[in-house]
């Protein structure tokens, strides 16, 4: 179980890469196209290991694997706390699911 080191991720612009010990290539992390790679990674480092993570990236997309164990992005986060949810992901459910009531009535 090798947590993860952030002197080995790779950030070009976009892509997120981490350099896994004992690969030769890089692998790919996340995309970021609209900012929030520093909350990304610090959940990241906290809450998955190398080997954890890169599993279930083969299944699920990025940001669905941290959501595995309760991220919020910051955007998000802000928005909840403005609308007076909790900053939790049963907030943003809670919420999405007001809003749709809400339109349909």
């Amino acid at each position: 179980m090798t947590r993860f080191d952030n002197k080995r991720f790779y950030y070009n612009g976009e892509m997120l890469f981490y350099h896994v010990p004992g690969e030769e290539l890089k692998r790919f992390v996340a995309r970021f196209k609209w900012g929030g790679m520093v909350s990304f990674k610090k959940f990241l480092r906290d809450n998955f290991t190398v080997e954890e993570y890169f599993d279930l990236l083969e299944n699920q997309a990025p940001l669905k694997v941290l959501e595995t164990k309760g991220y919020v992005s910051p955007k998000i986060a802000k928005i909840l706390k403005m609308r007076g949810y909790p900053m939790t992901l049963e907030g943003m459910n809670q919420m999405i699911d007001d809003d749709i009531a809400r339109r349909a009535a």
